[in-house]
C-alpha cells in the first residue's frame, strides 16, 4: 500500500512541475520585421544579385525571376509591388525580347511615416557597404541622386520627398563619371523629374491616375474637368506651362511648354541642349528628328517622350503615337 501511494505522489509531483515548465515555456512569438528591415533586404539581394553578375543589363533572361519574385507581365515590363507597413516597393523589369535591360525598384513612404530621412541614409549606407563611395552626385531641387559604375552597369540611387528609387541600367559610355556635380536651373527640374518618372515607369500612360500626379509632382494644380494643369514664371522671362490629361480615370498624356521672352540670349538654346542631353542619356541618341518651318522635333524609339523646339521656346511631350 505505502509502495502503490508512493507512485501516486511520485506521478503528481511530476505532473506539477512538467506543468510549470510549460508556463514558463510559453508559446514562442515570432516578431515580424520592420519596414526598414524588410526594405534592406530587398535592396541587398537586388545589389547582391548585381554584384555577384546574376543579374547583367542586356544579358539576364527574365523568365528564372517571374515565378520566384511573383512577377505579372504587362507589355515590355514584369512588375509587382509588395507592402512593408506603411512603405510600399514597386519592382518594375524592362526587357526586350525577354531580357532585362533596366530595374526599378521604387520605394514609395505612407505621409503618416517619418522615418524617410534616416532610412536613405541606412540604404546609403548599405550601397556604398557593397560599391564604396559613389561616382557621381546630382542635385537637382528635390531630387538627389547618386549613382556607382559597377560590372558595365549604372546604379542609381534616387531621393525624392516621398521615398526613393533604385535604377539599375547598362553602362552605355565608357566616360568615367567621377566627380561630376550637376545642378540644373531651377525652370528644368520640374522637367527632369517627368523624364525620370516616365523613364522608372512611376508615370504611365493608361494605368497614372490623378492622385499618382499629384503626388509625383508637388505644385499649385488647377483642376479642370479631366486636366490638371500648372503655369510657372522663373527669373520674369520664362514660363513653364504643364497640363497632364486624362482619359476617365487614367493618364492619357502629358505637356510642358516653355517661353521664352528672350530668345536671343544663349539660355534658351542651352535648356533645350540639357533636356536632350538627359533624354539621350536615358534612350540613347535620338531615332528621329524632323524640322519644318521655325521648328524641329526629336523623337525616341524607345520612349513616348518627344521635345519640340520652336522660335520662342520647347516642348516636352509624353503621348501615345498618333495614328
Amino acid at each position: 500500500m505505502f509502495l502503490k501511494n508512493t507512485w501516486v505522489y511520485v506521478f503528481l509531483i511530476g505532473l506539477i512541475f512538467s506543468c510549470t515548465a510549460n508556463k514558463k515555456d510559453g508559446p514562442i512569438l515570432e516578431i515580424s520585421p520592420t519596414a526598414i528591415e524588410q526594405v534592406l533586404e530587398e535592396t541587398e539581394e537586388l545589389l547582391l544579385s548585381l554584384k555577384n553578375k546574376l543579374l547583367i543589363m542586356d544579358s539576364t533572361e527574365i523568365e528564372s525571376l517571374v515565378v520566384p519574385q511573383g512577377l505579372a507581365h504587362i507589355t515590355n515590363t514584369y512588375r509587382t509591388e509588395l507592402a512593408f507597413e506603411s512603405v510600399t516597393l514597386k519592382k518594375i523589369y524592362k526587357c526586350n525580347n525577354g531580357v532585362i535591360n533596366t530595374v526599378h525598384y521604387d520605394f514609395y513612404y505612407d505621409s503618416l511615416n517619418t522615418g524617410l530621412e534616416v532610412d536613405t541614409k541606412t540604404v546609403l549606407t548599405l550601397v556604398q557597404s557593397k560599391f564604396g563611395d559613389c561616382d557621381s552626385v546630382n542635385y537637382s531641387g528635390s531630387m538627389t541622386t547618386y549613382s556607382w559604375v559597377s560590372n558595365n552597369a549604372i546604379i542609381d540611387y534616387e531621393l525624392f520627398n516621398n521615398g526613393f528609387t533604385f535604377t539599375i541600367r547598362k553602362n552605355q559610355t565608357t566616360e568615367n563619371p567621377i566627380g561630376v556635380l550637376v545642378v540644373l536651373p531651377k525652370h528644368l527640374e520640374l522637367t527632369e523629374k517627368l523624364i525620370k518618372h516616365e523613364y522608372s515607369d512611376s508615370l504611365k500612360l493608361g494605368l497614372s491616375i490623378m492622385t499618382d500626379v499629384q503626388n509625383l509632382f508637388k505644385v499649385g494644380f488647377k483642376s479642370k474637368s479631366n486636366t490638371l494643369a500648372f503655369s510657372k514664371t522663373y527669373n520674369e522671362n520664362v514660363l513653364l506651362s504643364g497640363s497632364f490629361l486624362f482619359e476617365g480615370e487614367n493618364l492619357s498624356g502629358v505637356y510642358f511648354d516653355y517661353m521664352y521672352s528672350d530668345t536671343i540670349s544663349n539660355e534658351f538654346l542651352t535648356d533645350v541642349k540639357t533636356i536632350k542631353s538627359i533624354i539621350t542619356k536615358l534612350y540613347g541618341e535620338p531615332s528621329e528628328v524632323a524640322s519644318v518651318s521655325l521648328s524641329t522635333s526629336y523623337r525616341w524609339g524607345n520612349t513616348l517622350i518627344v521635345l519640340e523646339m520652336f522660335s520662342d521656346g520647347f516642348s516636352v511631350l509624353f503621348e501615345k503615337p498618333r495614328l
